[in-house]
């Protein structure tokens, strides 16, 4: 009878253990935030963007963010027709200016104008701008499932009244790293496109995708960008992140 009652001790205190463990929706979402919102960055990028049609074109880029993303500039070195082009993103992406070295022009991008592709890639203005899960979504978790080998939380997403133009938002995040693995993007309640990250490894101690494709899942097409070197936690100067920076060769 003792060994009984100690078995039953032993898995209840074993289930507390447990549960105790289990991390709240929230708690989940901050970690994810931590891990892909980092204090700052320098990295070279090609992106490759392929069209429903089969036709294939790479751009290659330098970007630069600080202030967990809050502040990004983007600059394009090739081919020929965008180099030079700037994309300075402000507070978080809210605040958007376009640079091109053909007119010499500094654009204020006006906020329907987000939803608009970058270069003609399959990925959006607002999609790459650097917010919080945690601030621009109500979020909730709605189970746990095996992405890439790896597994996963699976949470649902709604972006608030001042968040993004997405419906809603469906991401797996890698249950040991907290990165997102996996997200698929809904307008209107329709699955429009789908993210996915891989090749990541650990880089100046940040969990890292080195490569990430968006798939346009209604025109067709894919858009994969791939990281040829990056850098964490350097200091850069504010500088580079005003639109007076932007005309400067």
């Amino acid at each position: 009878m003792r060994k009984i009652v100690q078995f039953l001790l032993f898995i209840i205190f074993g289930a507390v253990i447990v549960k105790s463990q289990q991390l709240t929706p929230q708690e989940i979402i901050q970690k994810i935030d931590d891990t892909e919102r980092v204090m700052s960055s320098q990295s070279k990028f090609k992106q490759t963007i392929v069209t429903s049609g089969g036709d294939v074109r790479t751009l290659e880029a330098i970007s630069y963010s600080k202030n967990k993303n809050e502040k990004q500039l983007m600059i394009y070195e090739a081919p020929n027709r965008v180099k030079g082009d700037k994309i300075l993103m402000l507070n978080d992406g809210d605040d958007i200016w376009f640079y091109t070295p053909k007119t010499d022009r500094v654009r204020h991008l006006a906020s329907h104008a987000k939803r608009q592709k970058v270069q003609g890639s399959d990925f959006s203005y607002e999609d790459m701008a650097g917010g919080s899960l945690e601030e621009d979504y109500t979020y909730k978790f709605i189970g746990e499932e095996v992405i890439d080998g790896r597994d996963c939380y699976k949470i649902e997403l709604t972006p608030k009244p001042e968040g993004p133009s997405y419906s809603k938002l469906i991401l797996w995040a890698d249950k040991e790293r907290y990165i997102s693995i996996q997200i698929e993007y809904f307008e209107d309640g329709e699955l429009t496109k789908r993210l996915s990250l891989s090749d990541i490894v650990m880089i100046d101690d940040h969990w890292t995708a080195q490569k990430i494709v968006m798939k346009n899942l209604m025109e067709g097409g894919e858009t994969i960008m791939e990281t040829d070197e990056i850098q964490f936690d350097i200091d850069i100067d504010e500088k580079i992140f005003t639109t007076k920076n932007l005309k400067k060769r």
